[in-house]
């Protein structure tokens, strides 16, 4: 064997055995706010059934729901919550307002849908908004425009409790999910507007190649972001391959690479109706 071939030889086997990384990745995106919120406790993203409306009791959400639900040792209830701009969270003024702008879901009440017996939670009416209404008037609103964190609880416990924390005391050590809104309240007039604020995400790219061609492998975060990934050759611009996101990944097969050249690659997350898009770091393959 020529010194050439077993060079070249040598150089396939390194290269096949590289993985080439692009950006680190990332843990869950965390939410635009929310500062006294422990990320580590966070459970997952919420699903609105509409994404803007008025801030009152009709058009608030009508339905909140999540992929997964309270986890064991946090079934003792669920709240929903406000977490304003600022980190702070609305206290209960009094008997009618509690400061809790959705039904509390407890022992003597329906818990299908709740999440308290594990099943992936879905709220509606009353249990999934009740804003600028009977229970949370709207002056619980006034100074706080701005992007808030609307968050389910899973307080601990391991069944359904006949009590709940108070809205006074936050999330506390709960589990929860959430996603941002955007307020926009006139103190004067107490009326205003939301919107839901999409999911920050991050798009990480590994590349590993074989003999004339390369596993690109695309991973998101979070891993509940759904979509397509396109891969870019960076110096064409050229599309090489595009892939549906599964469980946060997505992959395409590159073939047909010339030897001895080096190629850069980028992945672009499209993004869906809960999270923005994003794009990764450029991976170079050497063939």
């Amino acid at each position: 064997m020529s010194h050439t071939t077993v060079s070249r030889v040598a150089a396939g086997l390194a290269a096949a055995l590289t993985l080439v990384v692009g950006a680190a990745l990332a843990a869950p995106a965390a939410q635009a706010v929310n500062p006294v919120l422990d990320a580590d406790n966070r459970l997952g993203g919420i699903t609105l059934d509409t994404t803007a409306g008025e801030i009152s009791a009709a058009g608030g959400p009508q339905s909140l729901a999540t992929e997964v639900g309270c986890p064991e040792g946090y079934r003792g209830s669920s709240r929903v919550l406000f977490v304003w701009p600022d980190g702070t969270w609305p206290s209960a003024v009094s008997g009618t307002n509690t400061g809790l702008p959705a039904l509390v879901k407890l022992a003597d009440s329906e818990i299908v849908g709740s999440g308290l017996d594990g099943n992936a939670i879905l709220r509606t009416g009353t249990s999934a908004s009740r804003w600028a209404a009977f229970g949370f008037p709207a002056s619980q609103f006034d100074g706080h425009s701005g992007v808030a964190t609307y968050v389910i609880t899973c307080d601990p416990g391991d069944v359904p409790a006949d009590t709940f924390p108070p809205a006074g005391d936050g999330v506390g050590a709960s589990k929860y999910f959430s996603v941002d809104v955007r307020l926009a309240w006139n103190d004067e007039t107490n009326t205003g507007t939301w919107e839901h604020v999409k999911e920050t995400t991050t798009t990480t790219l590994t590349a590993k190649e074989h003999w004339r061609s390369a596993t690109l492998t695309a991973t998101i975060g979070p891993d509940s972001a759904t979509g397509t990934v396109t891969f870019k050759d960076v110096a064409t611009g050229k599309t090489v391959g595009t892939g549906t996101v599964t469980d946060g990944v997505a992959t395409v097969k590159v073939t047909d690479l010339k030897l001895w050249k080096t190629y850069t690659f980028r992945a672009h997350y499209s993004g869906d109706a809960l999270h923005d898009g994003s794009v990764s770091d450029k991976v170079r393959v050497n063939c």
